[in-house]
């Protein structure tokens, strides 16, 4: 066996190829494209009925075995039907799922765009509730953290709670700011 010559010694950092500074880092990996939420209307079945809901356990256990409940990174995203649903996980511990419906925005009319309450939050609420003007409990806040619901300043959103619709407005309070929620007259 012949020893190596000093051309087959080089240095490994003069024959790596040059790098491309017009792509990501190779610790980033490659750009992935947007995930596609699942529908699993299929799974469940025609009869489901479309609305806010604790899960029951049949719909449990689909999500699990699909690798779907919310984790402590957040909600997950399904579709059910072809209508979109966020997976959270609700007060009462790990098989406390909830899921809450985005419905479909129904199209303009001639009198201007429908302010259709994008999520029903009544579920999420033990015992009473007076329909009247408040300040929405923390928990629910969360809620519309988690959900990419938050009202900004001067720009409110619109929810329901056990089927009355709800105009959310942040506004000052107490030097810091809070969700301030009005039921909307029909």
């Amino acid at each position: 066996m012949n020893p190596p010559t000093p051309y087959e010694l080089r240095d490994d950092a003069h024959s790596a190829p040059e790098p491309d500074f017009a792509r990501p880092p190779s610790l980033v990996g490659p750009l992935a494209a947007p995930q596609e939420i699942p529908d699993i209307g299929p799974i469940i079945g025609e009869t489901w009925r479309h609305g806010s809901q604790p899960a029951s356990d049949v719909v449990i256990d689909v999500l699990e075995n699909i690798n779907l409940l919310p984790n402590q990174f957040g909600p997950r995203q399904v579709e059910i039907n072809r209508e979109r649903y966020s997976i959270t996980l609700g007060p009462g511990g790990r098989r406390d799922i909830r899921l809450i419906h985005h419905p479909r925005a129904r199209p303009m009319n001639e009198a201007g765009p429908s302010r259709q309450p994008i999520a029903d939050l009544g579920f999420l609420i033990r015992g009473g509730w007076q329909h009247r003007e408040r300040w929405l409990p923390r928990y629910l806040v969360r809620t519309l953290e988690g959900e990419h619901l938050m009202p900004e300043a001067g720009r409110p959103t619109y929810i329901n709670i056990r089927g009355v619709p709800y105009r959310a407005e942040l506004l000052e309070a107490g030097g810091g700011l809070r969700v301030r929620i009005y039921p909307e007259a029909d």
